[in-house]
Order: structure tokens, then sequence, then C-alpha cells
């Protein structure tokens, strides 16, 4: 105890020779700068203090829920706090994006995110955009596939584009909301099939999963899904996939040809991307946070067991890469809508 008193005597002369020595006004700012450092440090270091909140944007029991639930099972260990799922579909993202608006930005409120927001920004939330967040990370890609219900006239997408043309207007695809990537990802398809714009139905859902069912319960001709959702169904006969946006075959689904084996030449760069959003304003050192968190959850065994399941290809991505990223697909996007006349 001797020796602390005396050290703290020995601090205090310190700071009054340097007060001695140095102008009053350069001291201060110079011990208020060491003060502020030393207030991040202990809130970085306390980060999370509380549950983090992961809003979606899409009903249960599709492809963004699913992963979003093996995803907050990881990050729970990793950050040592509760992650609590939170679906808010409606409104082709509003409710989503409404609720990462207005929840706090520090860290504890995330949001899942996918090539559909962008097309959606640019369509249907224009009060939004790639700058009302944060870009926090990717984590995967996800190739499109094209599903035919076994009672459809068709059962190739050469098929699908014969008999559309004979019978305009009479053909119905299911997917996600209008101006969603999977919507684009069909207008692409379509376009290299040369159809015209009303030759083939789109009928929007609140989820990728939500346009299997329709199409499983005979409400839709085909359906624009993934993988991890059409499996079930395409080993059981229930659905056959006609069609995979990829340069090479799933496989999971190893009878499955490619877009351009089934002789079309569409654009197969275009496919989903998933990854966690933030409300403007987060820290960049909680962004980074989060980030390296997410990093780690992605190296699990349970992880990188629902990713090969899923045929998902990992592609992580940090803030400033992710950012990056998302303004070329913003461009990209802007691009296809209007060559689709999707948008002005």
């Amino acid at each position: 105890m001797k020796y602390r008193k005396e050290a703290i005597r020995g601090d205090a002369c310190s700071r009054r020779r340097l007060m001695g020595t140095t102008p009053r006004r350069i001291v201060v700012a110079v011990l208020s700068v060491l003060a502020a450092a030393a207030t991040l440090q202990i809130a970085a270091a306390a980060f999370p203090e509380k549950p983090i909140h992961y809003v979606l944007h899409v009903s249960p029991g599709g492809a963004t829920d699913v992963l979003a639930r093996v995803l907050a099972t990881a990050l729970e260990k990793q950050l040592g706090q509760t992650v609590v799922v939170e679906n808010r579909p409606g409104g082709s993202g509003a409710r989503q994006m409404a609720a990462l608006e207005k929840g706090p930005n520090d860290g504890h409120v995330i949001g899942a995110v996918t090539a559909s927001h962008i097309a959606i920004f640019q369509q249907r939330l224009k009060e939004y955009n790639i700058d009302s967040v944060e870009w926090v990370a990717q984590m995967v890609v996800d190739p499109y596939l094209f599903a035919a219900s076994p009672n459809a006239k068709f059962q190739s997408l050469e098929e699908l584009a014969a008999y559309a043309k004979a019978n305009p207007g009479k053909v119905k695809i299911a997917g996600f909301e209008l101006g969603s990537g999977g919507h684009i990802a069909w207008e692409i398809l379509s376009a290299s099939m040369g159809l015209p714009r009303d030759a083939i139905i789109y009928v929007p859902y609140r989820s990728v999963k939500d346009g299997i069912v329709a199409t499983l319960g005979g409400h839709a001709d085909f359906s624009i899904g993934y993988v991890d959702l059409v499996l079930p169904y395409a080993t059981t006969n229930k659905l056959n996939v006609i069609g995979v946006m990829s340069d090479k075959r799933s496989d999971l689904l190893p009878n499955a040809p490619t877009i351009k084996e089934a002789g079309f030449d569409a654009d197969t760069d275009w496919q989903q991307f998933r990854g966690i959003i933030a409300p403007k304003g987060t820290p960049p050192d909680r962004q980074q946070a989060l980030a390296e968190a997410i990093r780690k959850a992605m190296e699990t065994p349970e992880f990188k067991k629902y990713v090969k399941d899923a045929q998902l290809m990992p592609e992580f991505r940090g803030p400033g890469a992710f950012r990056a990223f998302v303004k070329k697909q913003d461009d990209l996007t802007r691009d296809w809508l209007q060559k689709l006349k999707l948008a002005k």
C-alpha cells in the first residue's frame, strides 16, 4: 500500500511538471484524447452486453430463415449472448427496414440481407437505398433453380419455352416478391428464351418457400427456388428441377441440367447472396466485431454442414469488401432493371 501511495504521489508530481512546462490547453486536449480512447476500449470490450436481435424480411421456413437460425445458434457461442431471430415479412421488406431504422445502432440489432433488397430498393422501397444501412458481412452465394410440377405441360426448359409461346398467359411461375433477385433471375432466363413479357405470369409470394408450396399445391406450374428448399421434393418426384442457374450442375441434383445445357444463354453470374446488415450509424468497431464473430461462426462444424447440405457456396466478405461488392451489384441491378423495363 505504501508503494501505491508513493506511485500516486509520483504520478501527481509528473502531471504538475507536465503542466508547468506545457501550455495548459494542449495538456487538457491530450488527456481528453487518452480518456476517450480508454472509454472506447472499455465499450468495445463490453460488446455485446445484451441479446442481439436478428431481423428478417421473410416468414419462417424459407431459405433465408433457415440460414438465420443456423447462424444465430453459432453466433451465440461466439458472442456469449442470445441471438433472437425476428421474422418481419411484408411490404417487400418494408417492415424489416422500418425495424432496423427504429432500432438502436449500437450493434445489438442486425438484419438479414439478400440480393433481393438491392432490386427492391430501386423499385418499391425507394425511400431506402444501399446507403440506408451498414453492410456488415457477406456469408454465402446461392444459385437459383427452376422446379416444375409433375403435372405441368412441360418437363424441360425447352418444352416450357415452346408451350409458353403457343399458350401465352396460361403458365404461372411462383416466386418471391416482384423485383426480387429471384424475379430478376426469371426475367433474365425468360429474355434468353425469347419470350414476350406476358407469356408467363409471375406470381409473387412472401417467401421462396411459399412459392414452392404453391407449386406443390397446384396453384402454379413451376417455381424458382434454391437447392435446400427444393431437394426434398425433387428426390421424391414431387417436383422436377428443369434448370439450374449456374455454370455447373448441383452435386445433390446431378440430373438437373444447367441453363446453358438446356440450350439458353442466360447470365449465370446473377446469383443470390446472403449476408448481414445493421442500422445506419452502427460504429465501425462493432461492425468489425460482428463480422469477425460471423466469420468464426462460419467455421463451426454445424454451419459448414448446413452450407454443404444446402449446396451453398461460402464467400465471406467483411464490412469494407462487402460494401464495395454491393455497390457493384447495385449498378448491375439497375442496368438489368432498366434493360427489363422494370425500372426507369
